[in-house]
């Protein structure tokens, strides 16, 4: 009788497993696997460098890389052959350090001659653009300034952080074939203190809006042509603002200019060079907005030149 039920017993025990084994089988034929998430594969970068002429770009070097820059502006060529178009006048020049934590993240110190400019920027993309997939890539940008002059400089009632002024800026930019790409920027700019002595009505914060363009023309070589327009109320000639019910507008010769810039950009795998004619004298984006006294199409004009090198890590 024991040998039976022990017969049975093992028999239904059979039948249980043939019956799970039977309805696993049957779950995987009939419910459809997961289809795998795959990312569009990264359109080729819109710019070859993150710094294009006078413009900030989206551009961030690999993970893990050193970047030297070099940024120099000479004077404007308004006393012409007295000092060789500017090349011997008052020049402005950068040299900055940037290192590249992620691919992306970027962190940059720099120091400028005119007005002892002390800066640490940070570069962060949000979104890349992708073939196929998702259009722009997308970044925000972020400079930190220290005017390192005399503090005499500030007058009275001087205070250590009258010295800092503040550039915020997001940048889109679109490669749309193997030979064009552009980008806008849209940025506020804030000095904690400006000199109202001099133009009783300077106003401590700007907006402005950049459009950058660049055109290849040989495997290294592209064309480059930017614009960047100050948006400053009470203070911008070229945009007339509504103040309350007031419209106003100030002397042409206080006004913070657009800046236009046309170059040649060259650049390798480690390196990138820009030679180029641009109106402002200033370096920092934020020098650029509120301080450009240069009118480019009263022949303001100065030569100027960019130049970068890598080292990976």
């Amino acid at each position: 009788m024991q040998s039976i039920i022990s017969i049975m017993k093992k028999l239904l025990l059979g039948v249980i497993m043939l019956i799970s084994a039977m309805g696993t089988s049957l779950a995987q034929d009939t419910i459809p696997a997961e289809p795998e998430v795959t990312q569009k594969p990264l359109a080729k970068a819109a710019f070859e460098s993150g710094i294009c002429m006078d413009n900030m770009t989206v551009a961030i070097p690999p993970a893990k890389t050193l970047e030297f820059v070099l940024q120099h502006r000479f004077g404007t060529i308004q006393n012409g052959w007295s000092d060789l178009a500017g090349l011997w006048g008052a020049s402005n020049i950068r040299i900055g350090l940037n290192f590249s934590i992620t691919k992306n993240l970027l962190v940059g110190l720099g120091t400028t001659k005119n007005s002892r400019l002390q800066d640490l920027q940070v570069k962060y993309v949000f979104m890349h653009q992708r073939k196929e997939g998702f259009p722009l890539t997308i970044a925000y940008f972020f400079n930190l300034s220290l005017n390192a002059t005399n503090k005499t400089t500030y007058g009275t009632d001087y205070k250590f952080i009258d010295r800092f002024a503040y550039y915020n800026e997001f940048m889109f930019a679109r490669r749309f074939n193997n030979m064009f790409a552009a980008q806008l920027g849209l940025s506020y700019t804030h000095f904690n203190r400006v000199d109202q002595s001099v133009d009783s009505t300077a106003r401590n914060d700007a907006f402005a809006f950049s459009l950058l363009g660049r055109v290849k023309v040989s495997p290294q070589s592209s064309i480059v042509i930017a614009y960047t327009q100050p948006i400053i109320i009470n203070y911008d000639p070229a945009f007339i603002v509504r103040d309350g019910y007031d419209w106003l507008e100030i002397p042409t010769n206080k006004a913070p200019y657009a800046n236009i810039s046309l170059g040649w950009e060259v650049s390798t795998s480690t390196h990138a060079f820009h030679m180029y004619i641009s109106a402002a004298q200033g370096i920092l984006p934020s020098e650029i907005v509120m301080h450009n006294t240069n009118n480019f199409f009263n022949g303001f004009i100065l030569l100027g030149f960019n130049m970068t090198r890598l080292w990976g890590f």
